[in-house]
Parts: structure tokens; sequence; C-alpha cells
């Protein structure tokens, strides 16, 4: 974050002239797996040091290797989810020099430049440790989305190739009533009342949820639950936000496995 907030810095003071700076190997900029790309909000790259090939070329549709269009992913977060105008994405990809691919996290920044063109900044880091962090920005683009667009967000939330589903990570919703709408990892879920739905422990988790947001309009509660496609169940810290849309109230979350 450090890094493309420093860089975003350089580019609006200096504009396309930094572009140089972000390319030389060695410097803060690029060094060893970590760089800083640029892109502009079409898709057109102009500053890749890991991947010079792709410079001066568009690549909006460009697919991770499960699929995701990540370079939308991009834009999405910067321009379409919040007004933070950042975020995180993930996607799998190659780390340099290395043959197999893995999960990267890249967080990005929209900048405006003194010409007044706009620029995506970003750099990421390979096999990250999933952190509240990641949870909280996911779920606060959940939310957002469903505060605009209602149930129709839930087609987006559901995407196995969207920004709401990766690694562990998942974004589920109930209503006012504990009913499960929507669970993409336990989709048996969906349409069933889950409010007496217990952990390994016997732990009535979303009781605990629902009578938390009774007076607050966020929460974390720890629970045992397994990991997607996993039978034994892991230690699981979930973040829900409580979210009205007309007069429909949804209880929106997402969590991290600790284990």
């Amino acid at each position: 974050m450090n890094l493309v907030r420093d860089a975003s810095a350089l580019l609006e003071k200096q504009g396309e002239s930094s572009f140089d700076e972000f390319k030389k190997k060695g410097s803060k900029w690029f060094y060893d797996d970590a760089y800083v790309f640029v892109i502009d909000l079409n898709g057109h790259v102009y500053v890749n040091p890991s991947r010079p090939e792709l410079v001066g070329k568009k690549q909006i549709d460009l697919r991770d290797l499960v699929g995701k269009q990540f370079i939308k992913s991009f834009i999405k977060e910067t321009t379409g989810y919040t007004s933070k105008q950042e975020g995180w994405s993930h996607y799998v990809w190659y780390r340099p020099g290395e043959e197999n691919p893995m999960w990267k996290t890249s967080f990005v920044k929209l900048v405006k430049v003194p010409s007044g063109k706009q620029y995506i900044v970003g750099s990421g880091l390979y096999n990250m440790k999933m952190e509240k962090l990641f949870v909280v920005d996911v779920v606060d683009e959940a939310a957002d989305l469903i505060m605009k667009h209602g149930k129709e967000a839930f087609v987006q939330l559901k995407d196995p190739l969207g920004d709401f589903n990766y690694l562990t990570t998942y974004v589920f919703v109930l209503d006012a009533h504990g009913k499960d709408l929507i669970n993409p990892a336990f989709p048996g879920f969906e349409g069933q009342s889950v409010i007496n739905l217990k952990d390994s422990t016997g732990k009535y988790f979303i009781r605990d949820m629902m009578k938390a947001l009774e007076t607050s309009d966020s929460v974390w509660v720890d629970y045992m639950w397994p990991k997607p496609r996993q039978a034994a169940a892991s230690k699981k810290s979930t973040y829900v936000r409580k979210v009205i849309f007309n007069k429909d109230i949804f209880y929106v979350g997402s969590g991290v496995y600790l284990e």
C-alpha cells in the first residue's frame, strides 16, 4: 500500500515523466519480484517492468489462470464499487522467473496527473496471507453494491470469477429473519433458515451475529466452520454488516480462516 501510494504521489506531481523511474530495476519501484505497474481506464499498459512486452498494448480482456478478467477488476476496484478510488484485487498469476502459478494480491489506486488524464497505479505480492483488512474491503464493496442495486447485486456476488470469491473467501447474505439468500461456498443453505445453525462446538453463531447487529451496524464473530470443499472445521473470524435497501434489511458477511 505504501509503495502504491508513494508512486501515486509521484505520478500526480510529475505526470507521465515518472514512468521511466518506475521501470528502473533495483529502484524502490522495481526490486526482487515487487514492481509498480500503471494502466489507464481503458486497459492500456504504460508500465509493467515484469512483462515489458505488454507496454503499449490494450489488455482490458486479459484473464488470469482461472479465467478472471483481472484488469477489469482493477478498474472496478478504483472506479466502480465504492468512492474510495482504491482497493484490492486477488487473482492467479506467475511470479517472475517461476513456472507454477500462484495467488497474487494487488493493491490499486486511481490517480489524476497534471494533464487531467487518469491512471491506475498498482503493485502486488504473491501468496499473501489473508488478512482481516481484505475481508472488511470485500464486505464493504458488497454492501455498497446491495445499497445501490438490492438483490440484483447477488449475481455479481455469486460470480466464481468475480471479485467476491477468491481463495477461501466468499460473501454470504442473510435476510432479517436469518434466511440464507446467497452462499457461494455452501449453496445448499441458500433459501434455508440458518438462524439455528451451530458450529462444531455448539455455538449459535448466526444468532450471535444478528443479536449484535440489533445495536450495531457491523460486528466480528468468531466460530468454527469448514473451509470450502473441506469437512473438518477451522477457526474462522467473520465480519458482518447490516445493509438497508428500500425497506429490506440484509446482513452481508465474509470471513477469514485463522488456521
